[in-house]
C-alpha cells in the first residue's frame, strides 16, 4: 500500500468535496460503499422481491387466459382437420357430402346429382383406401355399409360404383336422382301406357316394384319392356344392378326419380340363407358426349344380337291380322288379307297371324275349327312371296291343354317356395309364365 499522502492520492482518484465538509470528514457515498463492502458476505446473491398479494389474482387470471387460448387453438385445429377431411371426400369428378353426391364433367359442369333419402352420412366414419371411399354409419349413428369406388375404364369415361347396404333388415334404402333443369333430357327406364320420349314426369308416384305388368291396368303401371338403365343428354348414365330389389317412383315437383331397394311388401325375396337387409347398388358413368357414354354402357351391360334380322323386316311393312280382324281370325280371312295386299300393289313382305289362332292362350297348335288346313295356307302364302310369322307370348293360361304338361315338366316360373307355378293376371286371363332360363325350354 502507498505510505504517504502523495502516493495515496496517486493510487486513488480524488473525490470532490462537498462545500462545507472538512477534509477528513467522509461523504455519505463513501460511508455507503464502505458499509457494503464491509458487511456483505462473499457468497451473497440478491433475492427477487416476492409479488404482493394484490398481484396474485392477476397472475392467476393470466394463467387461466393462457389455458383458454390454448384450448381454443386446439379446438380450432381439430375443426380445421375435420373440414380438411370432409374436403378430401372429393374423388376425381365426384363430390360427396352427408346428404348425397354430385358429379361434374371435365369442363367442371354438374351433370349428375343424387340425394340420400334413407339417411345422412356421418363423414367422420368415412375413410379412403385406394380408389375405394367407404363409410360405416349414418349421422344418427345407425351402422351401414356404404362405399363409392372410382373406375376409369377409358380416358373419355369416368365411372363410380355406389353401394348402400343397411346393416339391419326391414329398412328400405332410397336415393333420389335429379333430372336437372329442362335443358337436360333423360331416356330409358320402363315402357308406360303413355310413353314420353324423352322422359316427362307427371305427378308423383310412390316407389313400386320394377317388374313387368299389364301396361293397360293403370297409367302408372310398368309394361313389358324394362331396363334399369337411364341416359342423359349431358353425357351421364346410370345402371342399377340386377341383384337389387328395385322399386321406382318419381316426383315431378323436384324432377327426380326415386330409386328404392326393399324386401317388405314386395314380390322380391332375399337370397336363400341371407338376411332381408336390402342394398341399393348402381354404377354412374360420365363421358365427353352422349354417344360415347351410351356406347360404353351398351358394351358393358347389354348383350349384342347373335344374328342380324332380315333387312326386309326393317325396310318393308309387317302386315298384322290384328289390325283388321282382331281375335276373329281364320284361314279364309288370312288368305283374303294377303290377296288384297297384292291387289293394292303393296310389297309381299311380312304377314303376321295374330291373336287367337289357337284354341286357348298357351296352346301351340292351330285351332282346327278356324284353320282346317294350315299347311296348305302356308304354302299359298309363301308362293305369293310372303314371309309368315306367328304372334307368341310367354303365358300359358290354366285352361290351356299345355298347362298340365308345363307343371309336370317344371317349365313355369315358380313361387318362392319352389313347388307351385306363379300364376299371374294378364290382359287375356290368368296363367303361368314360361321360364326361359331352363334348358328344357328348348324342347317345348
Amino acid at each position: 500500500m502507498p505510505q504517504n499522502p502523495q502516493e495515496k492520492s496517486q493510487a486513488s482518484p480524488r473525490r470532490r468535496r462537498r462545500p462545507g465538509c472538512h477534509a477528513d470528514q467522509k461523504s455519505p457515498e463513501d460511508i455507503a460503499v464502505t458499509a457494503m463492502y464491509t458487511f456483505l458476505p462473499d457468497n451473497f446473491s440478491p433475492t427477487k422481491p416476492k409479488p404482493s398479494k394484490e398481484l396474485k389474482p392477476l397472475l392467476g387470471s393470466a394463467v387461466l387466459g393462457l389455458l383458454l387460448v390454448l384450448a381454443a387453438v386446439v379446438a380450432w385445429c381439430y375443426y380445421s382437420a375435420s373440414l380438411r377431411k370432409a374436403e378430401r371426400l372429393r374423388t376425381e369428378l365426384l363430390d360427396l357430402n352427408r346428404g348425397g353426391f354430385s358429379i361434374r364433367n371435365q369442363k367442371g359442369e354438374q351433370v349428375f346429382r343424387m340425394a340420400f333419402r334413407s339417411g345422412a352420412l356421418d363423414l367422420d366414419s368415412c375413410s379412403r383406401e385406394g380408389a375405394l371411399l367407404g363409410c360405416s354409419r349414418t349421422a344418427d349413428g345407425r351402422p351401414l355399409h356404404f362405399f363409392i369406388q372410382t373406375v376409369r375404364p377409358k380416358d373419355t369415361v369416368m365411372c363410380y360404383r355406389v353401394r348402400w347396404e343397411e346393416a339391419a333388415p326391414g329398412r328400405a334404402v332410397e336415393h333420389a336422382m335429379f333430372l336437372g333443369d329442362a335443358a337436360a333430357h333423360w331416356y330409358g327406364g320402363a315402357e308406360m301406357r303413355t310413353q314420353h320420349w324423352p322422359i316427362r314426369l307427371d305427378g308423383q308416384l310412390e316407389p313400386q316394384p320394377f317388374v313387368t305388368s299389364d301396361v293397360y291396368s293403370s297409367n302408372a303401371a310398368f309394361g313389358g319392356i324394362l331396363e334399369r338403365y337411364w341416359l342423359s343428354s349431358r353425357a351421364a348414365a346410370i345402371k342399377v344392378n340386377d341383384s337389387v330389389p328395385f322399386h321406382l317412383g318419381w316426383n315431378n315437383t323436384e324432377r327426380s326419380l326415386r330409386l328404392q331397394a326393399r324386401y317388405h311388401n314386395t314380390p322380391y325375396k332375399p337370397p336363400a340363407g341371407l338376411t332381408a337387409a336390402p342394398e341399393l347398388s348402381y354404377r354412374v358413368c360420365v363421358g365427353s358426349d352422349v354417344t360415347s357414354i351410351h356406347k360404353y354402357m351398351v358394351r358393358r351391360y347389354f348383350n349384342k344380337p347373335s344374328r342380324v334380322p332380315a333387312p326386309e323386316a326393317f325396310r318393308d311393312p309387317i302386315w298384322s291380322t290384328w289390325a283388321l280382324y282382331g281375335r276373329a281370325v281364320d284361314q279364309d280371312k288370312v288368305l283374303r288379307f294377303a290377296q288384297e295386299i297384292r291387289q293394292h300393289r303393296f310389297n309381299s313382305s311380312h304377314l303376321e297371324i295374330d291373336d287367337m289362332y289357337t284354341p286357348a292362350y298357351g296352346d301351340f297348335d292351330f285351332d282346327e275349327a278356324k284353320f282346317p288346313n294350315a299347311s296348305v295356307m302356308f304354302h299359298r302364302l309363301r308362293d305369293a312371296g310372303f314371309r309368315v310369322t306367328l304372334w307368341v307370348h310367354p303365358f300359358v293360361n290354366y285352361n290351356s291343354s299345355r298347362f298340365g304338361e308345363g307343371v309336370e315338366r317344371e317349365l313355369f316360373v315358380r313361387e318362392p317356395t319352389g313347388r307351385l307355378p306363379a300364376l299371374v293376371r294378364w290382359w287375356n286371363g290368368i296363367g303361368a309364365v314360361l321360364d326361359f332360363t331352363r334348358r328344357s325350354m328348348g324342347q317345348i
